[in-house]
């Protein structure tokens, strides 16, 4: 089948430019999957750096070692001096209570000895 000139040169250019488009989207494929590969080596450093880092620096807390000598004599010290402010902080406010209540007896007993007479002499 015989086409005419013009028509196989039209084809001819039309073929031009999708092998074009085609090779640039392969060049586009290519440079996508570089890319991608390149991300995923660094994400693969970056998480054995991280891993590494943990190994160093684990998050849990390490085990505290008990004081020796004259930091644990400053220790006990401490403690004893926090412990003796709290029981005094309880002692004054249960002197404050007594006092309180010692006035209310006080008033109480008043009250009481002017009913007393009125009392006996109702008698």
């Amino acid at each position: 089948m015989l086409v005419p000139k013009s028509k196989y040169q039209d084809i001819k250019r039309a073929l031009k430019v999708e092998t074009g488009l085609r090779e640039q989207a392969e060049a586009t494929v290519q440079r996508q999957a570089t890319t991608i590969a390149l991300f995923q080596s660094q994400r693969d450093d970056l998480r054995s750096q991280l891993q590494h880092l943990q190994d160093e620096h684990p998050d849990t807390p390490v085990s505290v070692q008990p004081a020796v000598g004259d930091a644990r004599v400053a220790q006990q010290l401490d403690l004893l001096e926090r412990a003796r402010r709290s029981l005094d902080e309880q002692v004054r406010a249960l002197h404050k209570v007594n006092m309180q209540q010692e006035q209310e007896i006080v008033v109480l007993r008043a009250q009481l000895a002017a009913l007393q007479p009125v009392e006996e002499s109702a008698s």
